[in-house]
């Protein structure tokens, strides 16, 4: 079963507003929570990662290694800055 999209959410506003007392952050909770429920009519939501072949990622570090800056070879390969060092530790 799909985590639900809408928990998740609640979870990282919790996360981020520290500065509020538990019963005004509570209070605005509950609003979210009930408006993006009605909006989204209670239905589940599931994003799929997307899929990086091979050659994206040798592309991605070899564009890498040649000093070009992060976000152009995201928006070239798909390939992120995690991916790029993961793969560069493993070797690949």
């Amino acid at each position: 079963m799909a985590e639900d999209i809408v928990d998740f959410m609640m979870q990282q506003f919790r996360d981020a507003i520290p500065d509020m007392s538990k019963e005004q952050v509570q209070e605005k909770l509950d609003l979210i929570e009930t408006t993006t429920r009605k909006h989204w009519g209670g239905e589940e939501a599931y994003v799929a990662k997307k899929k990086i072949n091979k050659e994206q990622v040798k592309r991605a570090v070899t564009e890498y290694l040649g000093g070009k800056p992060f976000s152009e070879i995201r928006k070239e390969t798909g390939v992120g800055r995690a991916t790029i060092f993961r793969h560069m530790k493993k070797g690949e």
